[in-house]
């Protein structure tokens, strides 16, 4: 079923989209950033969902392999719980079809989804699917 999306921003490492249907970003990396670059990144996304109020939202990672263990580490110590203070309460994340990235988003769901009794992360193997989980929450 096609969704209707409107673009927010279409950057280099990254493209911003609402889903008009469900209420909700869409994030996707286009390539790899770490460091500085990911988390100014991750940071602008936040002031998306802040600025529209969103309690789920979906990272697509197919473009990219693995994040570094600093950008991880950053994600569930710092960004998770700014984005629970902003009333978000579900993230979905969906990877590359690849061992590695399957195995690489797993851990990542692991750590997030510990960051927050209030807040769940979960991953999957498409946008659909991870569309269909935030539309059950």
């Amino acid at each position: 079923m096609a969704r209707s999306m409107t673009l927010i921003e279409d950057a280099d490492a990254y493209t911003a989209e609402w889903d008009d249907e469900l209420d909700i970003p869409v994030f996707t990396w286009d390539e790899y950033t770490a460091g500085e670059t990911f988390r100014e990144t991750a940071r602008k996304w936040e002031a998306v969902m802040e600025e529209r109020d969103a309690e789920k939202y979906i990272v697509n990672t197919e473009s990219v392999t693995a994040h570094e263990d600093a950008d991880k580490r950053w994600l569930a110590e710092t960004w998770v719980p700014d984005l629970v203070d902003l009333g978000v309460r579900y993230g979905a994340g969906v990877y590359a079809d690849s061992a590695i990235a399957s195995m690489e988003m797993e851990e990542v769901e692991e750590s997030m989804s510990a960051v927050h009794p209030d807040y769940e992360f979960r991953v999957f193997a498409s946008d659909e699917e991870a569309k269909s989980w935030l539309d059950d929450q």
